[in-house]
């Protein structure tokens, strides 16, 4: 068999791999949702998709980025096309095929293998370490009275200055140039300001993820009418932020089980504080399985309009 074949054979071994781990856990998450009674507003939940999908548009503008401060020049197109497509390898058991998939969508004659594997490390703990700041910010300032925050304050702090250091000491340029060097990676070196720069491009990733869970939650009829649409938003950016944090932080695929215990202990606590009438560990539940199921939707559908539409050059 050529190698052309092989590298096509195995391409098509990693989509049946992927896509069947994306149905299987969609199909789970279907079967829950459907034990629960409620009238939704598809509208507001094709919205919540849509702002799903729009959120990841600034990291993965920060990908490229990171990919052109290592000396590589992958062109605009096809760094949208595989870092979205490239989402659906969190679905799969240890998480490398994001790599595999990231780089095997990239053209190598711009762009090392190295190099995209390195970027994609780069870009993943600079948004993870957001999401963690994102959090505790969130929490101390607008939520500081809250249950979760008095009653764990002492063992959160640890949790995320110790998150805080897994993430971000690793992609510091002194760290991360010298450990490029020792393993004979060929690479420009990291800049600071280009670490500045993902910070920068990830807060509003972060925000528009809160939005996707607020129009969820809207979308599902619970509103929180007695609740301002700020309060409200800001506890979905540090719900979405926690939970997403902590289903990485797992290792599981896709964050499947720890994301989702987080998001519905966040919520239930949240529900439970701001009645809005119904069951607040219920709702919590509904909210939780549906907006992993838009997630999971939106995905697969801007993986297949971007499979479908390529660009040379």
């Amino acid at each position: 068999m050529s190698k052309k074949r092989l590298i096509l054979a195995l391409k098509i071994l990693v989509a049946f791999v992927v896509f069947g781990m994306v149905g299987r856990e969609l199909y789970k998450s279907w079967g829950k949702i459907q034990e629960i009674q409620w009238e939704p507003n598809y509208f507001l939940l094709i919205l919540a998709g849509l702002c799903y999908a729009v959120a990841f548009i600034p990291a993965a503008v920060y990908w490229r980025h990171a990919m052109r401060t290592l000396g590589q020049h992958p062109g605009i197109y096809e760094s949208f096309r595989a870092y979205y497509i490239g989402h659906l390898g969190k679905y799969v058991p240890g998480k490398a095929f994001v790599l595999v998939i990231r780089s095997g969508l990239l053209n190598h004659e711009r762009t090392k293998i190295t190099a995209a594997a390195a970027s994609v490390f780069i870009e993943t703990m600079t948004m993870m370490a957001v999401g963690g700041f994102v959090a505790t910010t969130i929490g101390i300032i607008w939520f500081r009275q809250h249950e979760i925050f008095t009653e764990y304050r002492s063992l959160l702090t640890i949790m995320i200055l110790g998150f805080l250091c897994c993430t971000v000491l690793p992609i510091l340029p002194p760290f991360f140039n010298f450990a490029a060097k020792k393993c004979r990676i060929e690479l420009e070196g990291l800049r600071f300001r280009t670490l500045a720069a993902g910070w920068i491009l990830n807060i509003p990733v972060w925000m528009m993820l809160g939005a996707s869970l607020w129009l969820t939650m809207t979308g599902l009829g619970f509103g929180m009418q007695n609740t301002s649409i700020f309060t409200a938003w800001a506890f979905c950016i540090l719900a979405i932020s926690g939970s997403i944090v902590v289903g990485f932080a797992s290792m599981l695929p896709g964050g499947f089980g720890g994301r989702e215990l987080a998001l519905i202990y966040m919520l239930t606590l949240f529900f439970a504080t701001h009645p809005i009438g119904g069951d607040p560990e219920a709702i919590a539940f509904a909210v939780a399985a549906v907006h992993r199921l838009i997630s999971i939707l939106s995905e697969l559908a801007v993986s297949a309009i971007l499979l479908l539409i390529r660009q040379k050059g």
